[in-house]
């Protein structure tokens, strides 16, 4: 009787476990530019997108160590004091590499796979980030 007890408690366990893996997967989904376009807009902020060429080429645009040849595209967003940065890169790696440098007082950085954001903590929730 114990060993039935122990087996269904196990298969318990187990499935249980597989079925977080199978929906913990889209835990760390990325977003995607047009979800947090969309997501910013509905929030109503006033929202820039422009490729990663694009914007690598602005004088000023205060990420000097991004290339273009990493940087797929990028948003800005502003709402009176909230404020977000979204950098869409190429890969994870090309991502990894820049976070580090991408950074400003007063802002919180993040990284979920090849995005990198940063902004107020209420910009970040309204892109659903």
């Amino acid at each position: 009787m114990k060993r039935i007890v122990s087996i269904v408690l196990v298969t318990l366990f187990l499935f249980a476990l597989s079925a977080f893996c199978f929906g913990g997967c889209g835990l760390f989904k990325s977003i995607s530019l047009e979800e947090a376009k969309s997501n910013l807009e509905s929030a109503g902020y006033e929202v820039t997108v422009m490729s990663g060429d694009d914007f690598v080429d602005l004088d000023d645009n205060g990420f000097p160590t991004i290339t273009s040849s990493e940087l797929k595209n990028y948003l800005y967003a502003v709402k009176g004091e909230d404020l977000i940065h979204i950098f869409f890169f190429y890969t994870t790696d090309d991502a990894s590499d820049n976070a580090d440098f991408i950074d400003a007082p007063k802002l919180l950085r993040g990284q979920t796979n090849e995005v990198v954001y940063l902004g107020t903590k209420q910009a970040q929730k309204d892109a659903k980030i």
